[in-house]
């Protein structure tokens, strides 16, 4: 019997985590995302640094595989994050924020902030086409009906709406 992809040691394991998406992103070696430089690196290693961590021999920069990513500027950890994308990627009808929240025991915030961050990474870029050649579309205001209740010179919206015409 094969077992569960769900058991996979990067969905459970952050050093595992972050040498899997090392390997997605960077597939010829690491990259630095400072001076674009491949090669020339060295990951730090001790009991203070914290997991993934690279730095450049070029600029002397430190870096990590979330940088330029859709992990940049997130606090979550690398297998949750994994463990998202696989929850929102193999679901039929999609997964909401609540759901995530719950299932990754994470806080509602961010849930919403990975979700987001996910789906904006998985769309497509090309938009439909808009206005007469995919060029602006320009609106002026439009007067549906005239309010019996409101004087001809009442201002906002709430006149605008459709009602009783007076003839």
């Amino acid at each position: 019997m094969s077992q569960s992809i769900l058991s996979a040691p990067y969905f459970h394991d952050e050093e595992a985590a972050y040498k899997f998406v090392e390997a997605r992103l960077w597939p010829n070696g690491a990259v630095c995302p400072h001076c674009g430089v491949m090669g020339g690196h060295y990951e730090l290693k001790g009991k203070t640094t914290r997991v993934g961590l690279w730095k450049c021999k070029d600029c002397r920069k430190p870096f990590t595989v979330k940088m330029r990513s859709i992990f940049e500027s997130s606090h979550i950890k690398m297998h949750l994050w994994l463990q998202a994308i696989f929850l929102i990627a193999s679901s039929k009808k999609g997964v909401s924020s609540n759901q995530l929240h719950r299932t990754l025991g994470i806080t509602l915030k961010s849930a919403w902030f990975m979700s987001h961050r996910i789906r904006e990474a998985m769309r497509d870029g090309g938009m439909d086409m808009f206005g007469s050649g995919g060029g602006e579309v320009e609106i002026d205001e439009t007067f549906i009906g005239v309010n019996k209740d409101k004087a001809p010179d009442a201002r906002g919206f709430a006149h605008k709406n459709k009602g009783a015409c007076n003839d």
